[in-house]
This record gives structure tokens, C-alpha cells and sequence, in this order.
């Protein structure tokens, strides 16, 4: 069906497009990568932890993958990963800041150690990767950004105060970008998941109840529910874009 403005409605493909994806060993940026690949796009899988890329490279057999260390807290980490993919496929078209982790404690029983670790990876490696992953899509004047951010950045949580903090940040800093990068031709999306089962919950140190307690007997999501509404983000068309996105298991009052 042709709208008033004369576009065409449907999804557009993603099949060539080329996109990097950072946190990509586990969880949900694991989930994106795979999805992405189904769809015929080029994926820079980049995370810490190598081996792992490397085992989802093998999955990903007939895809076009690229698998690079990448620790977001480090500048130069994140500019080989972006050096690396336009070296391989010379363009940039989707960057997926997935990178992250979550730590839950009262405030003052706050561990300060991990508190730094957090936000120099939640804030400050957010920031980077938008600082070197956005420029070679300007240049184009085209790309879409996804930056997974979470409801706990809309929503706080007792114990959850440091960890909500760093993801209203990562809303607030993706809703800046929109603001100044939309009008150049590049699309940007905040996800916000709720509970979403991964390895998240034991890194972030959750107490047996807190999941539990949060979905009250609701069926909770899973990396590849949160996989197919990026996709879905990624493949609207380019008058149209979904700024933010809040995905919560259908059954979840709080957060």
C-alpha cells in the first residue's frame, strides 16, 4: 500500500547491510548477531571475550562474520573494531551498543570497585562506541544506531540504584544522538527490555526472588524476543523511525 507521501509500507531488507554489534558473546548481543546474520547482513561481532565470538562465528557458518576483541572501555579497542569493519566491508550501516552489565546492592552496601567498572562500561564505553561507530555513517548520510539501553533506566529499583542510573544515562545520551544525527540521514533507537533471562541476572549478583518477584508469575523474555524488535527497528523504512522501544514480558507490572 502507498501512503500519502508516495513510500511504499513493508519492512526493508537487511540482506548486505553491515553491522557491528558490541557485548556480541552472550545474551542479547549474542541474539542480535545471530538474528542479523539470518537476515543476510555482515556482522562484526566484537566482546572481551574472544573464544566465544569465535564459537559463534563457527554457528554462523555461511554468514559473513568478522569476530574482534573489543573491550568498550577502550578507545583504541573500539576504534579497531570499527577500523576493522569498514577494512572488511567498507561501510557501517547498523551499530548495535549492546555492551554492558547490570549490579544490584543498596546504595550503601554498594561495591565502589564494580560501581566504576559498571559505568565505565554502561557510559563511558557507550560514549565511545557512538564517538567512532557514528562518523562513517554520517559520511554516508545513512545508518541506523541501537543503543540497549533498559527499563531500569526508565523505572527505578531499590538496590538497583547505581545500575538505573547508568542505563537513564544511555537513554539520555541516545536521545542526544537522535537529536543530532537524525537530520543527517541516520536513524537511532533505544531498547529498553524488562526481564529478559541471560546470563545478566548472576553477573549482576540478583537474589534468588528478584526475578521472581518482578514477573509475578509472568512468562519472562528471552535473548531472541529482544532480537526480533531490533530487527524489526532496523528494517522500517527510512521515513520512519522508532526512537525508543520498551519490550517487557507481556505479563510484567513492575518495573
Amino acid at each position: 500500500m502507498t501512503g500519502e507521501t508516495g513510500v511504499t509500507g513493508g519492512l526493508e531488507s537487511l540482506r548486505g547491510k553491515v553491522a557491528l554489534v558490541t557485548g556480541a558473546s552472550s545474551g542479547i548481543g549474542e541474539a542480535i548477531s545471530e538474528a542479523l546474520a539470518r537476515e543476510g547482513a555482515r556482522v562484526t561481532l566484537a566482546a572481551r571475550r574472544v573464544e566465544r565470538l569465535h564459537a559463534l562465528a563457527k554457528r554462523l557458518a555461511g554468514a559473513e562474520t568478522l569476530a574482534v576483541e573489543c573491550d568498550v572501555r577502550d578507545e583504541e579497542h573500539v576504534k579497531n573494531a570499527v577500523a576493522r569493519t569498514l577494512e572488511r566491508w567498507g561501510q557501517l550501516d547498523i551499530l548495535v551498543a549492546n555492551a554492558g552489565f547490570g549490579y544490584r546492592k543498596p546504595t550503601v552496601e554498594g561495591d565502589t570497585a564494580i560501581w566504576k567498572d559498571m559505568i565505565d562500561t554502561n557510559v563511558y564505553g557507550l560514549l565511545l562506541t557512538l564517538k567512532h561507530g557514528v562518523p562513517p555513517m554520517l559520511e554516508r548520510k545513512s545508518g541506523h544506531v541501537v543503543v540497549m539501553s533498559s527499563i531500569a533506566g526508565v523505572v527505578a529499583t531499590p538496590g538497583g540504584g547505581a545500575y538505573c542510573g547508568s542505563k537513564a544515562a544511555a537513554s539520555a545520551i541516545t536521545d542526544a544522538l537522535r537529536m543530532e544525527v537524525g537530520p543527517q540521514g541516520v536513524a537511532v533507537t533505544a531498547v529498553e527490555p524488562g526481564v529478559v533471562i541471560s546470563e545478566f541476572q548472576s553477573v549482576a549478583g540478583y537474589a534468588p526472588d528478584i526475578v521472581p518477584n518482578m514477573l509475578k508469575g509472568a512468562t519472562p523474555l528471552y535473548p531472541p524476543d529482544v532480537a526480533r524488535a531490533v530487527l524489526f527497528a532496523c528494517q522500517q523504512p527510512v521515513n520512519a523511525a522508532i526512537n525508543e522501544l520498551i519490550i517487557r514480558p507481556r505479563g510484567q507490572v513492575y518495573p
